[in-house]
């Protein structure tokens, strides 16, 4: 008995020596990365940092003792959202000495609502259902909550990322959810309320932001957009609506074919074709190297000057960054018309991905350290597409694609 009274006092003081340090590890991550900040960022490097951030900064300090670990790295992330461009981020999953959780599913914004799109194994029959609440929380009140912890160069940006950021447990500690471990989540299933407790899991990583996937429930039919997302580049020549429809998942060379192969590709294939009707659709398209779209450009200048052609650029949430750089040149060379979402990013951006690791938690971070001008002096805070077409869920789950569809009725 004696000796256990003796092993209290020491594994109490050993208790709240790890606490401390963490309180300390916490703190110096926290500094490293705002001294690589003010170091690095295009803007504030040369200037202070915004009002308020560092009252926030420091008021993060005093809570790291009542905070868990995954919340610290989304106080983080919050901050980075105060510099204000879409490559200021923290990707919370990479952190290392600790379990990132999160809920088995993944949600997806649409026009109607916030869905489930996929789930982890042992939850896909939850795929389709509406979500109405979260917690305490109903799903219009998290977008709201989430948009403040949101980097990004347009409010698209909030709508791309936020249903991704809400299945982590740290974020929903941050937005005030209900629940510690253990989540109830309400669903509207044809129009009936359905309520089930999930136990986060442990998160299954992935690199960036996914890209949107072919429906998992619903119609077996999946759209021409839906169907090689994986694919770098590819074209479908759509012979009875006299179209060449090219689908551009990432500014960057292929295994197998050059960005500047393709581009010969494309314009070979509009020689042999000669369609009405060009579709480039960047709707899956999240950035790489804007260096190698040249090739990409010149053969959209030299189709355009033909008077009896048309040409459509798909645009979503997912364009982003060096495809953003893509459709703005586009949109100063050749004019297209731009049908689909607005992208998440702007004609002109503080941008490229600038990779730090936080010295403790091991953290990935980006800092923004470079200008991108498209279009000189364009102050636009989006290009809006002149067919503004958005996705509703009954679309997705029925395999429509009502942009495709809406633009070959043209």
């Amino acid at each position: 008995m004696t000796k256990r009274l003796i092993l209290l006092p020491v594994l109490f003081l050993s208790m709240t020596a790890c606490e401390a340090q963490r309180t300390t590890n916490w703190k110096e991550d926290m500094d490293f990365w705002k001294a690589e900040v003010k170091k690095q960022h295009y803007v504030y490097r040369a200037k202070d940092l915004p009002a308020g951030f560092d009252a926030r900064f420091e008021n993060i300090k005093t809570h790291i003792p009542e905070y868990s670990d995954q919340r610290m790295v989304i106080e983080i992330l919050g901050l980075a959202a105060m510099l204000g461009d879409g490559h200021n981020y923290v990707i919370p999953w990479t952190a290392q000495g600790f379990a990132t959780m999160a809920l088995p599913l993944r949600l997806y914004l649409f026009n109607d609502g916030l869905f489930v799109i996929d789930a982890y194994a042992g939850y896909e029959s939850w795929i389709g259902k509406k979500v109405i609440r979260i917690g305490n929380v109903s799903a219009e009140e998290l977008m709201k909550r989430v948009d403040p912890f949101i980097g990004r160069d347009s409010d698209q940006g909030v709508v791309w990322i936020g249903p991704v950021m809400l299945s982590l447990e740290g974020m929903l500690q941050a937005l005030g959810v209900d629940g510690k471990g253990a989540y109830q989540v309400d669903f509207s299933d044809s129009g009936k309320k359905v309520s089930k407790t999930f136990d986060v899991v442990p998160f299954q990583p992935v690199r960036g932001i996914p890209k949107l996937i072919p429906q998992k429930t619903g119609s077996k039919t999946i759209p021409l957009y839906l169907q090689h997302v994986r694919e770098t580049f590819w074209i479908s020549s759509l012979k009875k609506e006299s179209t060449l429809y090219a689908q551009f998942n990432q500014v960057m060379n292929d295994p197998r074919e050059s960005l500047a192969g393709f581009a010969k590709r494309l314009s070979d294939s509009l020689d042999v074709v000669k369609p009405k009707k060009l579709i480039i659709d960047v709707r899956h398209n999240n950035g790489g190297n804007a260096d190698l779209l040249g090739p990409l450009l010149e053969v959209l200048q030299r189709y355009r000057s033909s008077p009896s052609t048309q040409l459509f650029i798909f645009t979503g949430r997912n364009t982003f960054s060096a495809c953003q750089i893509f459709i703005s040149k586009a949109d100063r060379l050749v004019k297209p018309i731009f049908a689909g979402e607005e992208s998440s990013s702007k004609p002109n951006f503080v941008g490229e991905e600038n990779v730090v690791f936080l010295p403790h938690s091991k953290a990935m971070c980006s800092i923004s350290n470079r200008y991108h001008e498209s279009i000189p002096g364009d102050t636009r805070r989006v290009i809006e597409p002149q067919m503004k077409i958005t996705l509703s869920s009954a679309d997705y789950f029925s395999g429509k694609d009502p942009v495709l569809e809406a633009v070959l009725r043209r």
